[in-house]
C-alpha cells in the first residue's frame, strides 16, 4: 500500500494564495446562457456538434460556494506520523499533484474522452415533455432521467475530431415518478418537439437503448474547450507548470468565457476541465491540482463510487447560487483522478469515465457505462 505520509512529503511546493473574496456576483448573462444549453443529438452539423459537446464539459455559469471549516482547508497541516486521520480536501489534492508531476508523458494517435451525461425531462399531465427537469411536473406528471454516453477523439494530426453519442434510454427518475408513469400508461417514447439544433427535427426520447451516432467533424473541430472555444493542442502543451502562472492563464480564459464569474468558482471549474478533458503535460496537471488545493470552499467525502463503479475519495466545490456542484473523485492510495463530474442547473450531470491518449481506431461509444 502506498504510504500517504510519503506522498504528502513529495507534494512540497508553494500553494497559490487565493485573495479573491468569495462573494456573489451578477452572473445573469452566464446563467441565462447555461440554462439555454441543451444536449446536441443526431442532426447537428459537424461544427455545431463539436461546440455543444465540448461546452457541456465546462459550464459557463459560476457562483461561489460556502467556505468549509479549517479542517477541510487546503492549507491545513498534513496528518502527523502514525495517525489515521483522514486527509483534508487540500491534502488529497496535493497527493494527486505529487503523483501527476512524476508521471511519464504519454501520447498516441488520438486523445480520447468518454463521459456519461444525465439530464432530466419533465413530463406534464397530457404528455407534454420539456427539458431539463428544473420545474415541477405537477399533478399527473413525472420526471425522466436519461443517460447518454459521449465520446470525442482529437488527434495530433489536427483539423478534425471524431464525435460519438449513444442514449442509454430514459426511465422514471424516482419511485414516485415511476408510479405516476405507470398511471399515465407506462409510455416507452416521448416527443419533445423540434430539437434545438441546426436541423429542426422532432426530438424523440425513448426508454430503449439508442443507436449510436458517430461522425468526423472537420474545420478546426479538434478543440479543447477547457481553454476556451478555440483552445488547440498547442495551447494545451504550452500551459505553464507553475500554479501561479497557470492561475493567470485560466483567469484569461475566464475573462473571455465567463467574465461575470468569481475567480474562485471559475478557477475550480476550469482546472477540473483541464485535468479531465485535455492532454496537459504531467507537471501542468500537477500545477492544476495544486491550484485546486489552494482554493477555499472544498469539502471531502470518503468511499464515494462514481458512475463507472470505481470507489475513491471525493473533493467537492459547491456553487449553490446556480445549483452547480463540481466533484473530483481521487484514488487516495495513488492520487489518480478517477472521475470528474458536475451536477445541477439544466445540464443534469456529466462524469468523465475515460480520458487519455490511445492508438485505437476511433469508434462509436459503447452501449454501457464503462
Amino acid at each position: 500500500m502506498t504510504d500517504l505520509k510519503s506522498l504528502l512529503e513529495h507534494a512540497a511546493g508553494t500553494d497559490p494564495v487565493v485573495t479573491d473574496e468569495d462573494v456573489a456576483a451578477d452572473l445573469s448573462r452566464g446563467r441565462r446562457a447555461a440554462r439555454r444549453r441543451r444536449f446536441a443529438g443526431a442532426g447537428l452539423t459537424a461544427v455545431a456538434a463539436a461546440v455543444v459537446v465540448g461546452a457541456l464539459a465546462v459550464p459557463l455559469a459560476f457562483a461561489p460556494g460556502p467556505h468549509s471549516g479549517d479542517s477541510d482547508s487546503a492549507l491545513s497541516a498534513p496528518p502527523a506520523a502514525g495517525t489515521t486521520t483522514a486527509m483534508s480536501a487540500g491534502q488529497l489534492l496535493l497527493v494527486a499533484a505529487a503523483q501527476e508531476e512524476k508521471a511519464e508523458p504519454t501520447t498516441g494517435k488520438y486523445f480520447r474522452v468518454r463521459k456519461v451525461q444525465s439530464r432530466e425531462w419533465t413530463v406534464m399531465a397530457g404528455g407534454k415533455i420539456v427539458c431539463c427537469g428544473s420545474g415541477p411536473a405537477g399533478p399527473g406528471g413525472y420526471k425522466l432521467r436519461e443517460l447518454t454516453v459521449t465520446e470525442t477523439w482529437t488527434g495530433l494530426k489536427g483539423g478534425t475530431a471524431w464525435i460519438g453519442t449513444r442514449s442509454l434510454g430514459a426511465h422514471p427518475a424516482t419511485a414516485a415518478d415511476e408510479a405516476a408513469w405507470r398511471k399515465a400508461g407506462a409510455p416507452a417514447n416521448w416527443n419533445a418537439g423540434p430539437a434545438d439544433t441546426a436541423v429542426k427535427h422532432d426530438q424523440v426520447i425513448s426508454s430503449k437503448l439508442g443507436k449510436a451516432t458517430f461522425f468526423e467533424a472537420k474545420d478546426a473541430a479538434d478543440r479543447y474547450t477547457a481553454l476556451g472555444a478555440n483552445g488547440t493542442l498547442q495551447d494545451v502543451l504550452a500551459l505553464p507548470a507553475s500554479p501561479e502562472q497557470l492561475r493567470a492563464r485560466l483567469l484569461d480564459v475566464k475573462a473571455s468565457t465567463a467574465p461575470d464569474a468569481t475567480d474562485v468558482a471559475a478557477l475550480a471549474q476550469l482546472s477540473a476541465g483541464l485535468l479531465s478533458d485535455t492532454p496537459a503535460l504531467p507537471k501542468v496537471r500537477g500545477a492544476a491540482f495544486r491550484l485546486l488545493a489552494g482554493l477555499p470552499g472544498a469539502t471531502v467525502q470518503q468511499n464515494v463510487t462514481d458512475l463507472g463503479g470505481r470507489t475513491g475519495t471525493a473533493v467537492g466545490f459547491s456553487f449553490p447560487a446556480y445549483q452547480l456542484n463540481l466533484r473530483l473523485i481521487v484514488d487516495p492510495k495513488t492520487g489518480k483522478l478517477l472521475s470528474s463530474s458536475h451536477t445541477g442547473g439544466k445540464n443534469g450531470d456529466s462524469t468523465i469515465l475515460l480520458s487519455g491518449w490511445t492508438n485505437d481506431t476511433p469508434e462509436a461509444p459503447p452501449a454501457a457505462i464503462k
